[in-house]
């Protein structure tokens, strides 16, 4: 193999087999910034004649092959470790491995259509056996046979049509189901309309169940025999039912083992599977409920507790046998687990997972008798234990030897003691006991057969039985109670359990080093307890709204085992971290679904466990205090031991993760605890020291840890300052009070103090600047509230001394830099410009900066193209005044309190703006001076932009005091001017006009209408939009303030409508976002200036293809419309109506881009008939009759339709939602209307045949939609 040496920028020598000319395409590329970087790192010595040993280890297939247990099969695992041989793990030499596996989102990408088209066929059979069902009650019954036997032998046509199709075989299935299912429902119909007799019943349906496997064969297709499990099952039930729960125990065995010869003689894993899921979950039901009813069947409970027990041992064991058949066998729940992202899951895994579901509801049922309970427990640990080491390998001799001698030996005492009482023992207790041993002797024989994907899924399994099993109720407090406890021992015992439990997963973490055995440890002891907290008040909810009385806890913890066990599991955290904290638990890797939110997820620390072990703590303890989970004295220590744990791995450099991450979510614990039950004082120490010490270690603002921890810190003085009702925990009385005043003056000293001694060290100095300033305002806020005369005065100099301070420190250096910076950037301009005229012949020279540059200043609208080396050079040299930022923001500030605490002053909004103007001029012209250019914010500079919020903000705040009025508006009058005064100074001294004209008016128009709709919001304290009649009312309050705006509005629409106009004449391309421009005109015109920019843009819009734009545009015709019908009543009262006939249209043109050949459109007009039509049916009322149902019907009709003729999925799936909406809303809104059996049977044969139509249409053009 050939082995290409290349040298990179910093000279690390990188050996691959791959040259460099294939891994990068330089050829034929428009890119120069590709072309240039590929002529720096192109420094290869290609060794073609040498062969350099590669130091980039081969993998050994046997070494690499990842232990793979048969039994689970490859489930989706959180805790699995990433490495270089992970599924698309790029390797050091550029190379991959593993291919990478494809996610939710790539498998609907690449097998999409097959899986719509299956939900489409479920559908059908869902919807039809809903016919046959409501069919048996709509009709006569000889018009119902005739009808039900019509439907099937239609259904059985289409099969046998279909079913030698290749594209049509599932259709063709799908029919015979859907025949099978109404030939089920006529037999049980038959019965209830009294024509035959209970007995008839189960011989018509034993022949049925014959012939449907008869066609199952004859088709050779499992899903026509899957129907046939759950008939037989409930045929056993309900023919057991003349012979007595013996007779029942019986035939289910009957039917199970027929179920199982079934997948026997077909060789059918999926069959198997069924039958083990089923038939446990059905006997799960049986012993669970009081009897149930499927249609005249009626299925009686097991009302002897013996022979039940029995059952499930014979049950089990047949069961555990079929999954060690068929464990390698496909199946259609593991194809599930497939399509949903997680995995694919073996059969003995998937099929034993839902068995044993049904028979812990056996167990959940006989809760009470902890010995009967743990004696099914032994049952399902042999019988699946065994299985398992039998699938695993280990020969089935060897584990069934031990297994069948002690089962059947204490099944026959069981039998015997419990009929005779031979002995006076518990008979299940000592089943249990022998069970559970010889259970444990034959795993731990074999354990090294076990993997650690058993180990962590046991461990949640052994949980569950433990909170199941073991009782936790309130203690009487008078002493510690461990068992028989009359009282109960307040979860003492049950968190004892459940800590040895996790000492024992994070042993063999360590020992295994183990990463999912670590993340069961870490997750699972905070995980549990929400779950079943908030499963408990569910349930306790849904008990005392049904009228009955409120149980109370099931299952109690109390504050002080509750803090030893969450002690125990954070020192677990720690310590398992310490060995395995850089493993990551990426729960989202498959099931989001998107590749880059998972990566996003990933890469940020969050799933990694020192992360997980800090914020999944800090909300179980947040939401257990809500439960009285805790007093203030452990919470407080519980917080505590966490925070000290953190911080001292932290500081050690042990913790994985962002320190800033780390002290932010731990600040946000301590507010959620101070806001809900106070505590402030306490906690405030806590995250002070916390961030004390974090300051002192971080040599630099590493990851804004400073500005991060000032602005922290000032949040619970805040909340503090706030008025609040509050819960107190019990014991609050007890902790010190030492003067919230006092203790906020002692953190904010400690914390700015910490940050001031390193300020010289600090690169940006603007964001810790504001959060200092910040916390010190808020600190002086506080202790003038609560502190006395000395408190404040030492809290004002510490203010005076800590301004004084950054700002000798912090703008000089600024400024000194900026001119740095410029000089520097000449020296370099001069310097290239000295280069490219010494270059001569064809050798072109590429700038990989300048390059840049060019691709900076053609995304930002203020800047136009050059080929002065020197202004591009110089595109990044700004300066920010910091210093008259801050006196902006002063000043805006100041006056916006004022005007909300006194009301609208039109003086102070007049003085405040000519002001500000001011200081915008002086800091043009200093730093024009300086031969800067200030920094930009959205195409204008900075400070105007600042400025132009802070004036609309002084105006609306005047609004917001209580006692203004909405309709004297003469300050909006002084807004707008003034807002249209700094968008001109904004065009002083410009150069590209064009774009900065268009961004002046942008800066006018949206701010305004971001105001205008605070203000209507908040209190109505502005007119709300669309409202405005210009006409009447005062002439200087209100006629001519809208005049004026409006007057300036007509102007901006002129403006940017002549603007576009010259860019077709200058071949640039269109203005974006005219639709937005248009929709806040709209809002804050009064009617005029909103219809001419609908007008103008609409007419832009589509002469420039802007789709996107349209689709904007098209819904706010009507706003205009409605703000004119203020000045003109006549026209009032057509809104609804033009608003329909738009939605109307928009669907019809939508539909006419198939023959038109429109495609563009398609999406935009989709959206917006979308939009029109819900609204207009809203608007008119039309949603109370039966055009809603006409309506949506056609409008699911034309997307889906649409989306099958132009190939597009996005339009089939939504057509699909469409449908679903339309009857979820006809069956609500028109509910005893639609429930009419008539209508209901009308409606339901309508969507039956619509979406067999389709689904017939997609399967025949599958090919083609594939491809989409």
């Amino acid at each position: 193999m050939n082995i290409y040496l290349r040298v990179n920028e910093k000279g690390d020598e990188i050996m691959s087999p791959i040259p460099f000319r294939h891994t990068v395409s330089t050829e034929d590329s428009n890119d120069k910034l590709i072309r240039e970087r590929a002529f720096k790192i192109s420094d290869s010595v290609e060794l073609t004649d040498i062969i350099i040993p590669d130091e980039t280890p081969e993998i050994d297939p046997e070494k690499d092959k990842q232990e793979i247990d048969e039994a689970l099969g490859d489930i989706f695992d959180p805790f699995t470790p990433l490495d270089e041989k992970s599924p698309g793990s790029i390797r050091r030499d550029g190379t991959v491995v593993n291919k990478p596996e494809a996610d939710l989102t790539t498998n609907l990408a690449q097998d999409g259509e097959r899986k719509v088209n299956w939900v489409l066929m479920a559908s059908m059979i869902l919807l039809f056996s809903g016919v046959s069902i409501v069919a048996g009650i709509a009709l006569e019954p000889l018009f119902a046979t005739i009808f039900l036997l019509f439907l099937a032998t239609i259904g059985f046509i289409f099969g046998e049509t279909w079913i030698p199709k290749k594209n049509l075989h599932l259709l063709g299935i799908t029919w015979v189901i859907i025949s099978m299912k109404v030939l089920y429902g006529l037999a049980i119909e038959l019965q209830r309309w009294d024509i035959i007799s209970v007995e008839a019943l189960g011989g018509l349906l034993l022949a049925l169940v014959g012939f449907n496997v008869y066609l199952s064969y004859r088709h050779n297709h499992d899903a026509i025999a899957a129907q046939s499990t759950l008939i037989l099952l409930a045929i056993g039930s309900a023919t057991g039912y003349s012979f007595g729960e013996i007779g029942i125990a019986l035939m289910i065995l009957i039917a199970t083992i027929l179920v199982h010869s079934l997948a026997l003689h077909r060789k059918s894993g999926n069959l198997a599977a069924l039958g083990i899921a089923s038939t446990n979950l059905w006997i799960g039901m049986h012993a669970l409920t009081e009897g149930f009813s499927i249609g005249s069947l009626r299925i009686l409970p097991f009302d002897e507790p013996l022979l039940l027990f029995v059952l499930i041992i014979v049950i089990s064991g047949i069961n555990a046998s079929m999954a060690a058949r068929f464990a390698k066998d496909d199946n259609w729940f593991s194809k599930a687990f497939k399509a949903l992202g997680l995995g694919e899951p073996g059969l003995w895994g998937v099929s034993v997972s839902l068995g044993m579901i049904g028979a812990l509801m056996a167990v959940g049922a006989n809760r009470q008798d902890v010995g009967y309970a743990l004696g099914l427990i032994s049952i399902l640990a042999s019988s699946f234990g065994g299985s398992y080491l039998v699938v695993r390998g280990i020969k089935p001799r060897r584990v069934s030897t031990p297994l069948l001698i002690s089962g059947t030996l204490m099944t026959i005492f069981l039998i015997i003691n419990e009929t005779e009482n031979l002995l006076t023992f518990d008979s299940y207790e000592i089943f249990a006991v022998i069970g559970i041993f010889v259970t444990g002797f034959v795993m731990i024989r074999d354990q090294n057969s076990v993997t650690d994907r058993v180990l962590w899924t046991g461990s949640i399994g052994v949980l569950l039985l433990l909170v199941v099993m073991i009782p936790a109720d309130q203690s009487s407090g008078s002493s510690l109670c461990l068992s028989n406890c009359i009282d109960g021992d307040g979860g003492t015992l049950l968190l004892s359990a459940l800590s040895l439990v996790h000492i024992g997963t994070g042993y063999l973490a360590i020992k295994r080093s183990s990463p999912s055995l670590g993340g069961v440890t870490v997750i699972l002891p905070w995980t549990w307890i929400m779950i079943e907290e908030i499963l408990e008040e569910a349930i306790r909810t849904l008990i005392v709204a049904n009228g009955n009385s409120d149980p109370g806890s099931i299952i109690h913890l109390e504050p002080v085992p509750l803090l030893g066990y969450f002690s125990i599991s954070s020192l677990l955290m720690v310590i398992v971290n310490y060995r395995l904290g850089n493993n990551g638990v990426n729960i989202a890797s498959k099931f989001l679904g998107v590749t880059e939110i998972s990566a996003a997820i990933r890469d940020s620390g969050l799933l990694q466990l020192w992360s997980i072990g800090l914020w999944l703590p800090i909300i179980t303890i947040t939401f257990m205090a809500n439960f009285g989970g805790f007093t203030a004295v452990t919470i407080l220590m519980i917080l505590g031991i966490i925070t000290v744990l953190h911080l001292v791995s932290e500081l050690k450099k042990q913790r994985i993760g962002n320190s800033t991450v780390m002290l932010t979510t731990l600040a946000i614990g301590y507010l959620i605890v101070q806001w809900q039950f106070g505590l402030e004082e306490i906690l405030m120490i806590i995250y002070c020291l916390a961030a004390g010490f974090l300051f002192y270690n971080s040599e630099e603002n590493k990851d804004g840890i400073y500005s991060v921890g000032m602005t922290l810190m000032g949040l619970p003085m805040l909340v503090s300052l706030i008025s609040r009702s509050q819960n107190e925990l019990i014991d609050t009385e007890i902790l010190p009070q030492l003067g919230i005043e006092k203790v906020s003056l002692i953190c904010t000293t400690i914390i700015i103090f910490s940050y001031l001694i390193k300020i010289n060290k600090i690169e940006k100095l603007l964001n810790p600047s504001l959060a200092s300033l910040w916390l010190l305002t808020i600190n002086i806020s506080l202790v003038y509230t609560k502190g006395g005369f000395s408190d404040l005065m030492i809290a004002l100099a510490l203010f005076a001394v800590s301004a004084i301070w950054m700002v000798g420190n912090g703008e000089v250096r600024r400024e000194i830099k900026s001119i740095a910076k410029r000089e520097d950037l000449k020296v370099l301009a001069q310097k290239r410009s000295k280069v490219a005229k010494l270059s001569t012949g064809n050798i072109q020279s590429i700038d990989a900066q300048l390059l840049e540059i060019k691709n900076k200043r053609k995304k930002s609208r203020e800047m136009r193209e050059t080929d002065d080396l020197e202004e591009l050079y110089l595109t990044d040299a700004t300066h920010k005044p910091v210093i008259i930022l801050l006196i902006l923001g002063l000043v805006i500030i100041s006056s916006s309190i004022i005007t909300f605490i006194g009301g609208v002053n039109q003086l102070l909004l007049l003085v405040s703006g000519i002001f500000i103007s001011i200081l915008i001029l002086i800091a043009r012209q200093r730093t024009k001076n300086l031969e800067l250019d200030l920094p930009h914010f959205l195409g204008i500079e900075m400070p105007i932009a600042i400025a132009i919020g802070g004036i609309i903000l002084i105006q609306v705040s005047g609004h917001l005091s209580p006692g203004m009025s909405n309709l004297e508006l003469f300050d909006m009058a002084i807004m707008a001017l003034l807002v249209f005064l700094l968008c001109i100074i904004s065009l002083m001294n410009q150069k590209n006009l064009m774009e900065r004209i268009a961004i002046a008016v942008d800066w006018f128009i949206i701010p305004i209408f971001i105001g205008r709709l605070i203000g209507a919001i908040l209190y109505e304290s502005l007119p709300a939009p669309l409202s405005v009649n210009p006409t009447k009312g005062d002439f200087i309050e209100w006629i001519l303030p809208w005049s004026i705006l409006e007057t300036l509005l007509i102007l901006s629409v002129i403006l940017l409508s002549w603007l576009e106009v010259k860019r077709q004449k200058n071949d640039k391309e269109a203005t974006k976002n005219n639709s937005i421009r248009a929709i806040a005109i709209v809002f804050i015109s009064t009617g005029p200036a909103g219809l001419l920019a609908i007008t103008l843009t609409l007419y832009h819009t589509i002469k420039n293809e802007q789709v996107s734009e349209l689709g904007f545009i098209v819904p706010a015709i009507i706003f205009p419309i409605i703000s004119i019908s203020n000045m003109i009543p006549s026209i009032d009262g057509f809104g609804d109506n033009i608003t329909l006939i738009i939605g109307l249209l928009s669907l019809l043109l939508c539909a006419l881009t198939v023959p038109m050949k429109k495609e563009i459109w398609t999406m935009v007009l989709a959206i917006d008939a979308h939009l029109m039509l819900y609204t207009g049916i809203l608007w008119t009322g039309l949603f109370t009759t039966i055009y809603l149902p006409i309506i949506l019907i056609s409008i699911s009709t034309v997307v889906w339709v649409v989306g099958i003729l132009q190939l597009r999925r996005v339009l089939r799936v939504w057509g699909l939602f469409d449908l679903l909406i339309a009857i979820i809303a006809s069956l609500l809104v028109l509910g005893s209307t639609m429930l009419n059996p008539s209508i209901l049977l009308i409606s339901l044969i309508v969507l039956a045949v619509e979406l067999g139509f389709v689904t017939w249409l997609s399967l025949s053009n599958e090919e083609e939609l594939i491809k989409d």
